[in-house]
Parts: structure tokens; C-alpha cells; sequence
């Protein structure tokens, strides 16, 4: 708050020279909204909960890929090529995926009928197969209708609404399809910012979500900016680069609650930050150190609908849980 005084100070030590009217309830209203800025900034709190756990404890996790399933309140972690899934309370329940010869599971979601659906690499190619809650394979996605010369090689997967939503992070683009795998739409997302940034070196995706109302967001770390793609077409940007709170270092993952808020993680800084649906900075928690409300490298990040937020970390920190909460 001292920094809001200060302002409040300056505003009520200029000279007072009314032109039509007394000018010191102009300045007392400016120093209201000031004020209410800084209390707005303070009515988003981030409490630290637990580690995702097992019985022998927390798990050792490495830049694990995590996921939530909102309606039967269920997370799902793909590490050492397991998918593991995790209760409402943050303990193991059940883990599967070492046996199928899928190759390389690169992601997971839970479509509306409850199916698991994984997301792999395998003989040189992408491939999708959807699973019962048990884990065991029911049958491939096969993506149809893909335009001539267009080829499948996505590397994250969202489920959304009857939609699924294919990454490539190299190439900045997204491919839809509904539950089928019909093909809707690819969008490109480079060619929609500004030339002189997306001649960057570099210049591509890093964190990648897509919110209930099928806005899609993405950050883009060289160019310290995050973004959002709204289904009118529209792209909209934030962030700067620097130290400071609100700042950009290197982010990297990205989630929406369901407030509205956004979430963007910075591995360099080793924080989360919270930005309201204008992009207005809220909050930012974390920090480098061993405590365990602490991050180390924080990368990948996911939120379930009770506003619990789930961390991925390095330094074989595992996933760290906190809950959003207004204050």
C-alpha cells in the first residue's frame, strides 16, 4: 500500500486551481480510485495446500504434464510415461499406460462421456486413442478430412465443449476437430501477430489452454507476451517484460478459473501470476526457495472448478496444489 499513498500524496499536493468548480473533489475522487485499484489487487489470495501424494508420501515429479477432469474432480498426471490419476484429496488412486505400446504419451483429457482420451507419439506420427476409466483402449481418433498437404503432428490436446483442440507448439497452430476427429478448423496463430515479433527467434507457443467458453490461450515466451483467441476470431495480448510484480521473465504455462482469472507461470521468476479477465495484474505467488508453498521452475499448471490450482515444478518437486480464493 505505501506506493498507493504516495500517490494519493502527490495528487493531494498539486496546486488547487478550480476552473468552473472546486477541484479538491476531483482530486479526493481521484485518490478513491486509486485506492480501489489497490484493494482490487488484493481480493485474489493464493493458499498453499499440498504436494500431490501417494502413500509413501509426495512424488518426485519432474516437469510432469497435468490435467484436470472438472466433473468427476479427478487429475490426471503423465510422468514416466504412466498416466496417473489423482482423488479430490491429491492422493494416487489408480495409474495405467505402461502396457499399452502407444510409444510416447505426450498428453491426456477426459471427454464429455468420461473416456480418457491420450494424446501419443509413435512410428513417426501422432496418435489419439480413447480409453475406458480403466485405462484400457477402446479404440483410436482417427483425424479425417484434414486438408490436402495438412499432416497431424500435435503435441498437446485440450477436450472442450464437444471439441478437441491439437497443439503443435513448434508451429504456433491448432487444429480442431469434434469428438470424432472430423476436421474443423486449423488456426495459425504467428501470422496473426505483428510482423517484426514473429521474425523473433523462437517465436512460439509454450503454455496452451483453452477455457470453457472456447477462448484459446498461448503464451509466447521470447516475446514476453500472452495471449487470447477468441472463437469471433480475434486475438488479444498482454505482458512486459521485466522483474517487477506482473512482469514477464520466461513464461511458460497458462490456465483460466472460472472466475474468469488468468494464470500464467514463470519459470524464471518461479511464480504463478494472476491477471483478471482484462488482463489486469492481480496477484503473483510463489517465489524460488525450499519452503513448500515455494516453486522451483515452475512449468505446467491446471485449474479444477473448485478454484484448486496444480503446479508443475523441477528439482524433483512434483505438483504443488493451492487454492484461489477472494478475499
Amino acid at each position: 500500500m505505501t506506493g498507493i499513498r504516495e500517490q494519493c500524496r502527490r495528487l493531494l499536493a498539486l496546486p488547487l486551481r478550480p476552473r468552473g468548480g472546486d477541484a479538491l473533489p476531483v482530486l479526493v475522487a481521484a485518490c478513491a480510485l486509486v485506492l480501489c485499484a489497490g484493494t482490487a489487487a488484493a481480493q485474489v489470495r493464493a493458499d498453499y495446500r499440498y504436494a500431490l501424494s501417494n502413500f509413501s508420501g509426495r512424488l518426485p515429479y519432474d516437469w510432469a504434464r497435468v490435467c484436470v477432469d472438472q466433473v468427476r474432480e479427478e487429475t490426471y498426471v503423465i510422468y514416466a510415461n504412466l498416466v496417473r490419476i489423482f482423488n479430490a484429496s491429491g492422493m494416487e488412486v489408480f495409474s495405467f499406460g505402461d502396457d499399452l505400446n502407444l510409444g510416447q504419451i505426450l498428453d491426456v483429457a477426459v471427454d464429455q462421456n468420461g473416456d480418457i482420451i491420450l494424446l501419443s507419439y509413435k512410428d513417426s506420427r501422432s496418435i489419439v486413442t480413447r480409453c475406458n476409466y480403466r485405462g484400457e483402449p477402446v479404440g483410436s481418433v482417427e483425424i479425417k478430412n484434414l486438408p490436402a498437404g495438412l499432416g497431424f503432428d500435435a503435441n498437446r490436446m485440450v477436450s472442450r465443449n464437444g471439441l478437441f483442440y491439437f497443439a503443435t507448439l513448434g508451429a504456433s497452430s491448432v487444429i480442431i476437430t469434434d469428438e470424432g476427429g472430423e476436421f474443423r478448423e486449423r488456426i495459425e496463430f504467428l501470422p496473426l501477430i505483428d510482423e517484426e515479433e514473429r521474425q523473433k527467434a523462437g517465436a512460439e507457443m509454450s503454455g496452451f489452454t483453452v477455457d470453457h467458453e472456447n477462448n484459446v490461450f498461448f503464451t509466447v515466451p521470447v516475446l514476453f507476451r500472452a495471449y487470447k483467441y477468441s472463437p469471433d476470431r480475434k486475438l488479444t495480448s498482454f505482458g512486459k517484460p521485466g522483474s517487477a510484480p506482473g512482469k514477464f521473465g520466461v513464461v511458460a504455462g497458462i490456465a483460466a478459473d472460472n472466475w474468469g482469472n488468468l494464470l500464467v507461470v514463470d519459470k524464471l521468476k518461479c511464480v504463478v501470476m494472476v491477471f483478471d479477465k482484462n488482463f489486469n495484474f492481480l496477484v503473483e505467488f510463489g517465489y524460488r526457495g525450499a519452503r513448500p508453498e515455494n516453486l522451483i521452475v515452475p512449468d505446467d499448471i491446471a485449474v479444477d472448478r473448485r478454484g484448486q490450482l496444480y503446479v508443475t515444478q523441477g528439482r524433483k518437486r512434483g505438483i504443488s496444489v493451492f487454492a484461489l480464493a477472494r478475499q
